[in-house]
């Protein structure tokens, strides 16, 4: 899903970032003052900072650093706790007395683990022990059992390793090969550890992770921005994005190299770059002269990242090893480039019905030339019409793993569907209710609509799917959304300037993403904590337990009640609710459907991330040949299925994509995908016998 994606990214993007504070003497107890001050004053629901509040902080630290919960020990943890409850007088008192004991026990245990990983892999790896690897032991770590746990931990690293190293269609343990396994097995696992503890053990990162955790105190989406994330966020919400269309990272040999190159970027039409070259040296500026020669490791990748974060520039020079070894210079200009991902695609189902298929990855903002703001709402639109004139009967909107973005989308792309009226209520800490509605007559679409969510279907994708539910105009269908009921506004938290001031605002403060307020359906009830229940379940299987929603989080708010009323008309006839469940109830238990939940839900059952594992490599073969298995038949049902609906494009984008081959291309991906998704056509299944109803 898009938030729990943007989350975790706004985190980890910290690993590339440099930040700097403010020159006073403990200036991270400074930039917490700051930032507690903002968000207490703008949150719709501001905790008291007491010992609590310090527990909360830790507790989200922690997670953030020690994801796996393998660094620290339990008695570490006993005492960072306790010093946690007073941090409240720490930072009024202008020292960062607890995080400084963080760093100080992190950087002791990441050197600890560091010394076990190097004597343990300074001979090869015993493959068939009796020992155990007991994931239970992460949460009992001690002085006397450190050592033991992380030398069964890496041999299970190595295993892994081993296993993924067998050609994709090996069915045997290849026993001859597992010296030279094991080998490069041990060496790659040194070289990520050295890299993710290089990476973890940066202080300015962990201080950005630190002022993060006192944001998401307050409640799960409050957030630091440092500037860099900031700027990151605001390209996430539009489709304006300039790029050089290159990504890179590190090799198994730790070299900078390229890792994508994104299509009809000038790195992609110069047809000289690819996916392996490994980067020599870059120029920033066609008429600079001086080059930045690139280090191998974490080093060379942060002083690359530094360089592009610095760079206000359009025009840069690479020059890359290719994979014959040879030298290649190039000349690459930023440019405006259309990425696959971030954009409303749609398609149409051609079978005993026409039914049109619109995906929203998210509700984006972008703006026209001259101003004016044309987002996913306005796409929305003329994808409709588009397929509209191809004769569709039916609709399926996608909402599935879209997490949010504007708020001011969703109330426009939610008229497109309804005549007039309310779409939703919001509240600040004020208490003051304020009604966002459709004030345009008419709607664009008005036949059968189902809207499809999942768990990953979250904030403004809930208005949406909430709204034309209370009005009656689309059957939800899917598993119980997210449950994200707030609204967040991003703040400088620069002193000297004002909330939304004209003077420029000194980036180095960093900024505050603050959940100001609280959304309400037309029905005056809120998804917060709850999310938008289905009128029909699909795609439910055992995984459903595990999967990541607002009440998980143990600060998530919980909204008041409204006394406000809002006044809206549904539509005069009911849909056809029971009669489609009790075809869907029968279509789940039937061919292709029954397989795929039967395979999902022993998947889903299997999933143990506590299963002790005894650290013999035929054992674990055997174990990961089960698991093999099992993907296996879910890949021949996949690929093997002929569909009753086919997937093409609709007639007017058809006449685009003869012209434009990256477009072209695109589409082909995205049909290629659609052909995959075995719950999207149980879906169209649902909506064939609703427009058979109907007829």
């Amino acid at each position: 899903m898009r938030l729990k994606s943007f989350i975790t990214a706004t985190l980890l993007s910290s690993f590339f970032t440099c930040y700097l504070f403010a020159g006073e003497p403990d200036s991270l107890s400074v930039n917490a003052r700051l930032l507690i001050k903002k968000i207490q004053s703008k949150h719709v629901k501001p905790r008291t900072v007491d010992a609590g509040f310090g527990n909360q902080v830790h507790d989200y630290f922690y997670s953030f650093m020690d994801v796996k919960k393998e660094i620290f020990r339990a008695e570490d943890l006993i005492y960072l706790k306790g010093l946690s409850a007073k941090l409240d007088e720490d930072i009024k008192e202008g020292n960062s007395r607890y995080f400084s004991e963080f760093n100080r026990i992190f950087l002791e245990r990441t050197k600890e683990i560091q010394a076990i990983r190097k004597t343990y892999f300074s001979k090869p790896v015993q493959l068939n022990s009796t020992k155990k690897y007991d994931p239970a032991m992460q949460n009992k770590l001690t002085t006397a059992n450190y050592k033991s746990f992380w030398e069964n931990h890496l041999s299970l690293m190595v295993f892994s390793e081993i296993v993924s190293m067998h050609p994709e269609d090996s069915k045997m343990l290849l026993k001859d090969s597992l010296p030279s396994f094991e080998k490069r097995a041990r060496a790659k696992i040194e070289t990520n550890y050295s890299n993710y503890f290089e990476l973890l053990t940066g202080k300015k990162m962990m201080q950005e992770m630190y002022l993060n955790a006192i944001a998401m105190s307050f409640d799960p989406h409050s957030l630091y921005f440092s500037p860099s994330q900031k700027e990151g966020f605001v390209e996430e919400l539009s489709t304006q994005k300039e790029k050089f269309g290159i990504s890179y990272g590190l090799d198994e040999q730790n070299r900078v190299i390229l890792t994508d190159i994104l299509p009809g970027s000038s790195a992609w039409l110069s047809n000289e770059l690819f996916s392996g070259d490994q980067i020599l040296r870059i120029r920033f500026g066609w008429k600079n002269t001086n080059w930045l020669e690139l280090k191998n490791g974490v080093a060379g990748l942060k002083e690359l990242s530094e360089a592009f974060k610095n760079f206000q520039g359009r025009e840069i020079t690479l020059l890359v090893l290719d994979k014959d070894g040879m030298e290649v210079q190039v000349d690459l200009e930023k440019t405006v480039v259309y990425n696959d991902n971030d954009n409303i695609k749609n398609a149409l189902m051609s079978g005993p019905k026409n039914i049109g298929y619109i995906s929203l990855p998210d509700f984006y903002t972008s703006y026209s030339t001259d101003g004016n703001e044309l987002g996913c709402a306005n796409d929305m639109a003329k994808c409709i019409l588009k397929l509209k004139k191809d004769g569709i009967e039916g609709l399926i909107l996608d909402l599935r793993g879209n997490g949010g973005g504007s708020l001011y989308e969703a109330v426009a792309l939610s008229g497109i569907f309804i005549d007039y009226g309310p779409i939703l209520a919001t509240t600040d800490n004020t208490g003051a209710v304020q009604v966002l509605k459709d004030i345009n007559r008419g709607f664009i679409y008005d036949g059968p609509l189902m809207v499809l969510i999942d768990a990953g279907s979250a904030s403004a994708s809930e208005i949406v799917a909430a709204v034309l539910q209370d009005y009656k105009k689309a059957l939800v269908v899917g598993v119980p959304s997210f449950g994200k009921a707030t609204s967040q506004i991003v703040y400088p938290l620069d002193p000297l300037v004002g909330d939304f001031s004209r003077l420029q605002e000194n980036p180095d403060y960093g900024y505050a993403n603050i959940t100001g307020g609280f959304l309400y359906r037309v029905t005056g009830k809120s998804n917060q904590g709850v999310g938008v229940m289905p009128d029909i379940e699909l795609g439910m299987t055992a995984f459903d337990s595990i999967e990541e929603r607002e009440r998980k989080y143990p600060n998530a708010l919980i909204p008041g009640a409204i006394d406000k009323k809002m006044v809206y008309t549904p539509a005069a006839t009911d849909l056809p609710v029971q009669s489609l469940k009790a075809f869907s109830e029968k279509q789940r238990k039937e061919g292709i459907y029954a397989t795929y939940y039967q395979i999902m839900d022993s998947i889903g059952k299997s999933y143990d991330e506590n299963q002790v594992v005894t650290l013999d490599i035929l054992s674990y073969w055997k174990e990961s040949q089960k698991e093999d298995v099992i993907k296996d038949r879910l890949k021949a049902l996949k690929s093997d299925v002929n569909w009753t609906y086919g997937i093409k494009s609709n007639s007017f984008d058809q006449t685009v994509y003869d012209k434009n081959p990256i477009l072209k291309k695109y589409f082909e991906d995205f049909a290629t995908r659609l052909k995959l998704d075995i719950e999207l056509f149980e879906a169209i299944g649902i909506m064939n016998e609703w427009l058979q109803l109907n007829k």
